[in-house]
């Protein structure tokens, strides 16, 4: 492999790393904005009682918003919560992978 090519093929796996490091921060992101959602749905399942017409929530779908019994909304909220992490644990792999391989294209390892 010519010296051009090489750091060409390094220069686009470094740019895929970079952008595989942005998408975890952003996945991590949306995993702490779900965390606090399934907070505020416990404390409001607390306050209000089963039955009553207020254990309900208003949830943001795309560009609408939908009411959804709150015990809805929150199994909603875990299920993307469980797909985050497994989007974010696939991610990570990735990364791992590109280092490594980064690193023996640069010669390090």
């Amino acid at each position: 492999m010519d010296l051009i090519e090489r750091q060409s093929k390094i220069e686009q796996l470094a740019e895929d790393i970079i952008t595989d490091q942005q998408l975890e921060v952003d996945y991590s992101r949306k995993l702490q904005e779900n965390r606090e959602a399934l907070r505020r749905l416990r404390e409001q399942q607390q306050k209000i009682k089963a039955n009553s017409r207020l254990a309900t929530s208003t949830v943001n779908m795309g560009d609408f918003f939908i009411v959804v019994p709150t015990a809805k909304a929150h199994e909603m909220v875990d299920s993307a919560q469980k797909e985050l992490e497994g989007a974010i644990e696939g991610v990570q792999q990735r990364l791992k992978n590109k280092v490594e391989l980064l690193g023996k294209l640069e010669g390090r390892l």
